[in-house]
């Protein structure tokens, strides 16, 4: 956990690096086969350093059962050279705090995306999946996830977000978030 948010504090100064965009999103989580519904909100954030793209994201969802909050921190890396047909392999690593701040574990990713200009804006596909953990019982969850960035001004963007989750944690999202690129 301190090695995460040591990287957290790196990523918020700008004397550390510079970020190539951060984005600030609202999502509404819908819950499937009995899982509740929240209200999401995240911070993202990724810098491209010597043909290796960084991705930060901060999430924090609080239940709108007023039952609790969950929340997570995820980095990933991704070879930007390395693509197929424009898709973009990434590996990661995350840690959620449990639900409340219950037991909090870590666990690994593995992933890929594919992004195209369309229309006024730009497309991002992607899906994701944990692997491994440090929980006693390991959670899977695998997301497939979309957002359509839409220029509104110089360097700032509309998200439209969406995303299903599956395995464990099921889920459906919907939201909008603005875009800063630098």
């Amino acid at each position: 956990m301190k090695k995460i948010l040591a990287i957290l504090a790196l990523a918020a100064t700008t004397s550390a690096f510079a970020v190539d965009y951060v984005s600030v999103d609202v999502e509404n989580v819908l819950g499937r086969d009995g899982a509740g519904d929240s209200t999401a909100q995240y911070i993202r954030a990724g810098k491209e350093i010597g043909g290796i793209q960084f991705g930060l994201q901060g999430r924090t969802a609080t239940m709108k059962d007023n039952s609790g909050m969950l929340s997570s921190v995820e980095v990933t890396a991704a070879k930007n050279s390395i693509n197929v047909a424009g898709i973009t392999p990434f590996v990661g690593v995350g840690h959620d705090n449990g639900f409340n701040g219950g037991t909090p574990y870590n666990y690994g990713l593995v992933g890929a995306t594919y992004g195209r200009p369309i229309g006024p804006g730009f497309l991002l596909l992607g899906a994701k999946t944990r692997v491994g953990t440090t929980a006693a019982t390991e959670t899977k969850q695998s997301v497939a996830f979309t957002t359509y960035s839409i220029p509104v001004a110089k360097g700032v963007a509309l998200n439209l977000n969406a995303s299903r989750s599956y395995q464990d944690i099921k889920e459906n999202a919907y939201g909008l978030g603005l875009g800063f690129s630098f």
